[in-house]
């Protein structure tokens, strides 16, 4: 596989189930993309994630270590753990800089987490019961690709939705939770920058902070715009700050937060055999779901032992060279369900 754009390219297995991961990066600069497998075997639990970096990596690499132990060890809904990580970000960076308080000795690392973004795609599968909670907030997407019958057509009987700012069901959501606010929606973007509203510089729900940090108090919007300068004094260098265009940039900030990390969370029975895919946008910009789908099951039934995620990324990239992050995540259920039951 020779191609020094792919930065990742594995295949495991995890319990019966086969996944194949890839990650591509087309300019030669740090993937911003990150994912995670986690794998709890006593209770027949697979959980895996796509996190889709913007504005650096640290963010989607806090998040993909972080957000899987949370929901692998938390009784709530992943709405809920969802939610209180990403106010955790938002708290740990005011509490950093309140006035008459020295900085912590993290605020730097903090400052990172917030000053960046990702989206977050999770699927939390059971295996013995074959039931996925799936959970998406941002632009990333699943589908499930699944075989009528031996030799029938492909079908995607499952797919999330993308959560950007070009979708009408986010803008109807920003227009009813701020309403008679014009300047949200600016050439399909949060504010003319930010293209999702639940997780990257394409969408945003985890970080981000510059959307969801406080304007009031009694300094008022004074307040947002200090921590505005506080996050560009750890700008990259040769990346103009958004503290020197802060009035264009937030001339119409007044009821944060923006952006939410509140994920759309839908529960799907999956069928023995059924194929997962999940990728960060970078993949469905080139390709369909359907294709994809495709892809995945004709690749499966003429090479068995194969990388399906390599596989996709080819395929893709005849058709048309990609311009963003690529991660791939394909994951095979076994053929026959498993009837150990949880303990």
């Amino acid at each position: 596989m020779g191609d020094p754009k792919v930065v990742t390219s594995c295949t495991s297995s995890f319990m019966e189930a086969r996944v194949s991961i890839t990650q591509y990066q087309p300019t030669g600069r740090p993937i911003e993309d990150r994912y995670s497998l986690l794998e709890d075997e006593g209770h027949r639990r697979l959980i895996m994630g796509v996190y889709d970096g913007h504005g650096g990596a640290a963010t989607a690499h806090y998040i993909s270590t972080e957000l899987p132990e949370r929901l692998l060890n938390h009784a709530g809904s992943h709405s809920e753990v969802f939610e209180e990580l990403d106010r955790s970000l938002i708290d740990t960076f005011v509490k950093d800089h309140l006035v008459m308080r020295g900085k912590g000795k993290d605020w730097v690392q903090n400052a990172e987490r917030i000053k960046a973004g990702c989206t977050a795609l999770v699927c939390d599968i059971r295996m013995d019961s074959m039931k996925a909670l799936i959970s998406n907030a941002g632009d990333c997407r699943l589908i499930v690709c699944r075989r009528v019958e031996p030799g029938g057509r492909v079908t995607v009987p499952f797919q999330t939705v993308d959560r950007n700012a070009k979708s009408p069901s986010e803008q109807d959501r920003l227009r009813s939770d701020h309403p008679n606010e014009d300047m949200i929606i600016v050439g399909g973007r949060l504010f003319g920058k930010l293209m999702s509203t639940r997780a990257s510089p394409l969408s945003s729900g985890f970080g981000d902070g510059y959307y969801k940090l406080p304007i009031g108090g009694i300094f008022g919007k004074r307040t947002h715009k200090r921590y505005i300068d506080i996050l560009s004094s750890i700008e990259q260098p040769g990346k103009v700050p958004m503290n020197v265009q802060y009035e264009s940039y937030f001339c119409g900030y007044r009821t944060p937060p923006y952006v939410t990390a509140r994920p759309e969370t839908t529960s799907f029975d999956l069928l023995p055999g059924d194929t997962l895919v999940m990728a960060s946008d970078g993949l469905w910009d080139l390709v369909s779901s359907d294709d994809v789908a495709s892809i995945a099951i004709d690749t499966s039934s003429a090479d068995p032992s194969g990388s399906l995620a390599f596989a996709i990324l080819q395929e893709a990239k005849a058709r048309r060279l990609p311009g963003d992050d690529v991660t791939i995540m394909v994951v095979e259920l076994p053929k026959t369900c498993s009837s150990r039951g949880t303990q």
